[in-house]
């Protein structure tokens, strides 16, 4: 649910801190110690790019917490006959560079006007950035059109109709991820219209949705318990 929630928990924190000015509120800042603050657009060019606004510590936290389960998180060992990573060396994957972009903030082509921090990531890091978000989204993935769709019986792989959603999900993640790279290569800074819809924070948090719906269906959320408690009643 982190995964989920994230990009849009972002968004509306920063969206209500800026609209209600509440950085410049003297009953919650000390504006004699305090810097005024002038915010930028809500919506940020990637989930990433929150790093810098002052919802920050949600989306470090978030990620922290996302990479410490995924490092916790056992899974299943390969049954003789399954290809592909362990549950464990794929969720091991993942926290690692989950905790890679943490480690390593996104830079900006241009400067950040409402940036909390004090510096801007170089270069070097941003692409350390962009490597390690590119692995986190591919591992997720490969283990929502591989792991998630493995049974006791080897021979069932990708058989149930559950495993088809997961298999449209994990390569709808490709295809975002193949979106992004896209824009980052060829289309950003050229045309102000994409730019403006900030397609990479929209991409990013698709792709989280998709993973979400993978999760719950392989942790057999019942979708309809609310509709069934309703309807009982």
């Amino acid at each position: 649910m982190f995964g989920i929630l994230l990009p849009f928990v972002l968004l509306i924190s920063n969206y209500i801190l800026n609209e209600f000015d509440l950085l410049n509120n003297p009953a919650l800042i000390d504006k004699i110690c305090s810097k005024p603050y002038v915010a930028d657009g809500s919506l940020k060019q990637s989930i990433s790019h929150y790093y810098y606004s002052a919802v920050g510590e949600i989306f470090t936290g978030t990620i922290s917490a996302v990479s410490l389960f995924m490092f916790c998180y056992k899974g299943h060992h390969n049954r003789p006959g399954e290809f592909g990573l362990s549950d464990n060396a794929l969720t091991n994957i993942i926290g690692l560079s989950a905790l890679g972009v943490v480690l390593f903030p996104t830079s900006s082509a241009i400067c950040i006007s409402d940036n909390l921090r004090i510096f801007m990531s170089s270069k070097i890091s941003g692409t350390i950035h962009l490597v390690m978000a590119a692995i986190f989204f591919i591992s997720l993935s490969v283990m929502s059109i591989i792991n998630f769709r493995r049974t006791e019986d080897v021979t069932k792989f990708g058989k149930e109709l559950k495993h088809k959603v997961m298999l449209y999900c994990g390569v709808s993640m490709l295809v975002c991820i193949l979106l992004i790279f896209l824009y980052d290569r060829i289309l950003e800074n050229k045309y102000e219209q994409i730019d403006n819809l900030k397609p990479v924070f929209w991409l990013e948090s698709i792709a989280l949705i998709f993973f979400g719906i993978c999760w719950m269906i392989k942790g057999q959320v019942d979708f309809l318990y609310l509709y069934k408690k309703l309807k009982i009643k």
